[in-house]
């Protein structure tokens, strides 16, 4: 018998991977929410910061699928994409006119 004690198990992983999500999402939608208050409160430009969460999403993407980890299927990133796109056309043309 090894009279050592454990360090790092299964649980330690999952608490460090539920950390880390945690402060993904805190990022993500602090990002958000920073890009729509620069846009509709203050009238600034919040290109910049929408890229950055769009690069952080890209990474995650990317990554996930290099592990072979995915959790969302390739039609979920499809349709959101689409539906993106389809949202900024709208929001342009209403910006246009408006």
């Amino acid at each position: 018998m090894n009279d050592q004690p454990v360090t790092h198990d299964e649980r330690t992983d999952a608490v460090i991977g539920m950390g880390c999500r945690l402060a993904f999402m805190v990022l993500s939608f602090g990002v958000l929410l920073i890009a729509a208050v620069r846009a509709w409160a203050f009238g600034q430009a919040c290109w910049d910061l929408l890229a950055l969460y769009l690069v952080i999403n890209c990474v995650l993407g990317v990554y996930q699928y290099v592990k072979r980890a995915q959790v969302v299927s390739w039609r979920w990133f499809l349709l959101f994409g689409f539906l993106g796109a389809v949202f900024a056309v709208a929001i342009a043309l209403l910006r246009h006119y408006f």
